[in-house]
């Protein structure tokens, strides 16, 4: 499996966490019960990994890209 491959399988997991948390907010909103479970796999543990697949010039660009993504959101958001 390559690092791609990889790190999609990774991101797939964190959104299905994502996913099930939003499911279990809807019903505790509800009043409903949720499942207790605990993820898989949390999402730092995921990042953590994903890390260790990265060469130096990916976390670089990974950096810019984060850094530039916040920038975003601060200008639209304030």
């Amino acid at each position: 499996m390559s690092n791609e491959e990889k790190i999609l399988s990774m991101l797939e997991k964190i959104q299905a966490d994502v996913d099930t948390l939003k499911t279990d907010i809807a019903k505790l909103k509800a009043g409903e019960k949720i499942n207790d479970e605990k993820p898989k796999m949390s999402s730092r543990e995921a990042l953590l990994k994903m890390a260790t697949l990265f060469d130096d010039d990916e976390k670089e660009a990974l950096g810019r890209y984060q850094a530039a993504e916040e920038a975003r959101k601060v200008a639209l958001y304030g």
